[in-house]
């Protein structure tokens, strides 16, 4: 995501904003010369107007780091593959994919793969026409703080919070909900797939559980879009991982059946969208 098409993008929503500003008002030189910082108000109150409705994937990756379950070279989405991505639905579903990976990469310190899952990020961001969403020094932003990881996952949350918020101030809500479905499979996928032992770990168990509730709540959300040709493929994958957290109910936890149906169910799904 280069620089300038940060700054042409940005300026073509601040012109659009200035000239409304312009036409309603012919007045003094002291509400012209405030129309910038009005401007800048209008954009964060538009970017703001949409909440990001799931815990944050950090949640989920803090969880794995605690209970000191080891970072897995190779186990995220490979950014290499980020030029394979044509159509607008493996664009959106692979770049939440890839900004779980970028969480994974961000809790763990991983400082290279840091960097390959955020030029990926910023490839399909730039291919999905959205990069207005963001500041335009988000790049330097997250090389000068590579060595800060508190810092990194606070301009990560953000980048997260304002893609989510910006597609669907635009009227793109489809899309915004083919990327957290990306992002909540990849979270869940990580999780089944960190130890060979899951099911003897209640830690991990925990994790798993922990995203019962989000992806739930996904399915109602893309539920008025399952019959779109955009989300409906993606819309009975969601709905094919909470049939098998619908087998526990009654019970207080997975079964080894529970775990490995769920694991087998996320590597068909996930085979397929990443290609």
């Amino acid at each position: 995501m280069k620089t300038k098409a940060y700054r042409l993008a940005l300026f073509a929503i601040i012109s659009g904003f200035l000239a409304v500003g312009v036409s309603s008002c012919k007045s003094c030189k002291e509400e012209k010369k405030e129309s910038p910082e009005v401007t800048k108000e209008i954009i964060k109150e538009e970017i703001e107007a949409y909440t990001y409705p799931l815990p944050s994937t950090f949640e989920i990756t803090n969880m794995l780091n605690e209970i000191e379950a080891s970072y897995i070279y190779g186990i995220a989405n490979d950014p290499e593959k980020v030029d394979k991505y044509f159509s607008e639905k493996s664009k959106a579903v692979n770049l939440g994919i890839y900004s779980a990976d970028l969480a994974y990469a961000t809790t763990y310190n991983q400082k290279s793969d840091v960097q390959k899952y955020f030029e990926a990020s910023e490839t399909l961001i730039r291919e999905l026409d959205f990069t207005a969403a963001f500041d335009e020094n988000l790049p330097d932003q997250i090389d000068a703080n590579l060595d800060n990881k508190d810092k990194l996952v606070e301009i990560v949350t953000d980048m997260f919070q304002k893609a989510y918020s910006f597609l669907n101030n635009q009227g793109r809500t489809e899309v915004s909900y083919l990327i957290l479905a990306g992002t909540v499979i990849e979270g869940l996928y990580l999780t089944t797939h960190i130890s060979e032992n899951t099911f003897q770990n209640p830690k991990i168990l925990e994790a798993i559980l922990f995203q019962k509730e989000p992806l739930t709540k996904l399915e109602t959300m893309m539920e008025k879009y399952k019959e779109s040709e955009l989300v409906k493929e993606t819309y009975e994958n969601i709905k094919s991982i909470n049939a098998v957290y619908a087998l526990e109910e009654g019970t207080t936890s997975f079964s080894q059946e529970q775990v490995e149906k769920l694991t087998d169910t996320l590597n068909n799904i996930r085979k397929e969208l990443i290609q």
